[in-house]
């Protein structure tokens, strides 16, 4: 008896698909590559909060800068915050905002309206200074505004106390 034909090695893969070493090895890349790319994009996001949220600032101004009230007036100055943003932050957020009055001396009521708000990009509030009982002379207080980021601007508010009684019209 004849020994049997010895069995063919096995052959390769018909040309154009890849043997099951090489599909493996391609799954493997696929996966690697996703993982890169997923670890660049996380990244990415979390330079841009944390480099985006160092580069924005506020600024405040106050309309008009000081001024001049009687007995018994009240003028209400214009208080703006306004956002500043030096480069693009890839997720904006939003820094709430307090104003206060400091070294308001005795006989002068201030107050804001509102107080607290979000500059997006810009906010309004509405200054009151009042008197009330301050003898009449040359004072100055500091306007401050705090963000919930511990960042802080003040601009100085001069005002002068007249001894003239509010205005009246007289009836002729």
């Amino acid at each position: 008896m004849a020994a049997p034909a010895p069995a063919a090695p096995p052959s390769p893969a018909p040309s154009g698909e890849p043997d099951e070493r090489g599909r493996s090895l391609s799954f493997y890349l696929s996966i690697a590559l996703f993982l890169v790319i997923v670890a660049a994009v996380l990244y990415m996001l979390a330079s841009a909060l944390t480099i985006g949220a160092g580069e924005r600032e506020f600024e405040l101004a106050i309309t008009p800068s000081g001024g001049a009230i009687g007995v018994g007036e009240r003028m209400d100055v214009e208080v703006r915050i306004r956002l500043l943003q030096t480069t693009t932050a890839f997720f904006e957020y939003d820094v709430p905002v307090t104003l206060h009055a400091e070294g308001v001396p005795a006989g002068i009521y201030v107050t804001f309206n509102p107080a607290t708000d979000l500059p997006d990009p810009q906010f309004t509030s509405r200054m009151l200074v009042a008197h009330a009982g301050a003898p009449p002379g040359s004072y100055s207080f500091t306007v401050h505004a705090t963000g919930t980021d511990g960042r802080s601007l003040s601009l100085p508010f001069r005002l002068q106390v007249t001894d003239a009684a509010p205005n009246t019209t007289a009836a002729r």
